[in-house]
């Protein structure tokens, strides 16, 4: 009878286990069953990543200056396959693994595996958590590490020994050099638990907690203000979007991410009950500091008045990662149930997660970018025009990436330090606008003989991807209207 508890223990701990690698395993064949949907990479910046893992590869050095960890967790998947494969087996593996940390946290946090299930369970069928994978790449390998330093941080405080605190300071430093808004998160989320569990072990206390509180103020301040002007001075808008989705102009709804910054707030909402009335089990300072954290990041990031008109905004940035405080106030509500005992508690948690992988589409593609194989086409035949050492110049970041995967010739998105008898004009049809002045121009232009005639790449449309030399962009600018001219020579780029 004496060994019946610690079998039971073991055979929980198997099961939850269990539970989990089956969680991951599956989350992670949802995504690359997406991104394995085109045999081209995926998303805006879908060919930034083999670009970057190409050149690891092949001089060890990145081609473009980035945060360089979430490359170095990349490149064994592209040594093992080939740049394009590696980055979408990396982008589905990394995204599924943050079902991990957020078990951790939700079981902190909830005070039971149920409650950390609950929150596994909704991070891996996350709307934002897919996007991220598809998308962001690189933030979503930021959200994974940066919620498991989370978790770091709260084991370290429950019991402070040197390897416990190693690892979340090891952690929290890889969210730094993965992402700055993984480490951004590392900061407002973890170092307010870190205060609460040196108070409670009297180091800090009256005035040097004080000053520490100002101090973290301000590293907070400073965090946001790394992201620059464009993306926190017009951070908040007159229009209300009550919905709160991630993109939304003019009232019509680009991006809803699944409703899951309306969803974490009105979780947050709960959650808030459940710790301000003491309805959720006892919890320590430093967890319970956590807690608190993730209902305010929630009622934060739900905020109507949030600008969500631009996708390189910092509130359009905060509303994708809106599952990860969803998914924690889910479990501090869950902790409500443990007045009911741990077995009812831990049951009906799994009950509900099991009903949420159910329930929750597993096919999350919102905001999917897909390459279309006639501009691919086009791209590739332009190395059959530019000489080598000359340079293209772009309005789409997109399409920058594509070129130097495809051509590995030079690409910018301006125009300044490329000297003029070196730049070539490459242009979508998106950028030149259908029957626009500049569209009519470009017809024109290839019965002019005083020019080099433009270079019409698509498959499809005599414009629909055009390579001009920098003495016909000129002579196309002066035969312009002084608006259209003014609209075209600033060379709008996205």
């Amino acid at each position: 009878m004496t060994d019946e508890a610690p079998r039971r223990s073991w055979i929980a701990i198997a099961a939850i286990g269990g539970a989990l690698v089956a969680l991951v395993v599956w989350s992670c064949w949802q995504r690359w069953q997406i991104l394995d949907d085109t045999p081209f990479p995926v998303g805006i910046d879908g060919y930034f990543y083999p670009i970057q893992l190409r050149a690891i590869l092949e001089r060890h050095e990145l081609a473009y200056p980035d945060f360089p960890f979430a490359f170095l967790l990349m490149t064994p998947f592209a040594a093992a396959t080939d740049p394009l494969v590696g980055a979408k087996l990396a982008a589905a593996v990394y995204g599924a693994l943050i079902v991990l940390p957020a078990y951790g946290v939700g079981a902190r946090l909830g005070r039971s595996p149920g409650a950390g299930l609950v929150a596994a369970a909704l991070a891996a069928t996350s709307a934002g958590s897919s996007y991220l994978t598809i998308e962001f790449v690189k933030n979503g390998i930021g959200m994974t590490i940066a919620l498991t330093a989370i978790w770091l941080v709260l084991r370290a405080t429950d019991r402070a020994s040197k390897p416990r605190i190693a690892l979340a300071i090891l952690c929290a430093l890889a969210a730094f050099a993965t992402h700055k808004l993984a480490g951004a998160f590392v900061i407002v989320a973890g170092a307010p638990a870190v205060l609460g569990a040196l108070s409670d072990r009297a180091i800090l206390r009256g005035r040097r907690l004080l000053y520490s509180i100002i101090g973290l103020g301000g590293a907070i301040v400073l965090g946001l203000l790394a992201f620059g002007h464009r993306l926190i001075g017009d951070a908040f808008s007159s229009r209300a979007e009550l919905g709160a989705p991630a993109l939304a102009r003019g009232g019509q709804v680009l991006l809803g991410m699944g409703h899951e910054a309306l969803i974490g707030a009105v979780l947050g909402w709960l959650a808030l009950v459940v710790l301000a009335f003491r309805f959720g089990p006892t919890l320590g300072r430093p967890t319970r500091i956590a807690a608190w954290i993730s209902i305010a990041l929630s009622l934060a990031i739900a905020f109507p008045w949030l600008a969500v008109d631009d996708p390189q905004g910092l509130a359009f940035r905060l509303r994708v990662i809106a599952f990860v405080p969803m998914a924690l106030c889910a479990a501090v509500l869950a902790g409500a149930l443990h007045r009911f005992g741990p077995r009812i508690a831990n049951g009906v948690l799994v009950a509900v997660s099991l009903v949420i992988l159910l329930a929750m589409p597993t096919r999350r593609i919102e905001g999917r970018i897909v390459a279309h194989p006639a501009m691919i086409s086009a791209v590739q035949a332009m190395t059959a025009d530019v000489p080598p050492g000359d340079v293209v110049i772009v309005p789409e970041r997109h399409i920058m990436f594509m070129i130097a995967w495809y051509t590995r010739l030079p690409v910018r998105l301006s125009a300044e330090a490329v000297p003029e008898a070196k730049r070539w004009r490459a242009m979508p049809l998106a950028f030149i606008g259908m029957k626009s002045p500049l569209d009519q121009l470009l017809m024109e232009a290839r019965r002019e003989p005083t020019i080099p005639a433009p270079i019409g790449l698509h498959p499809r449309h005599p414009n629909g991807f055009v390579l001009v030399r920098e003495q016909t962009w000129t002579w196309l600018l002066d035969q312009m209207s002084p608006d259209a001219r003014a609209h075209y020579a600033a060379w709008p780029t996205i």
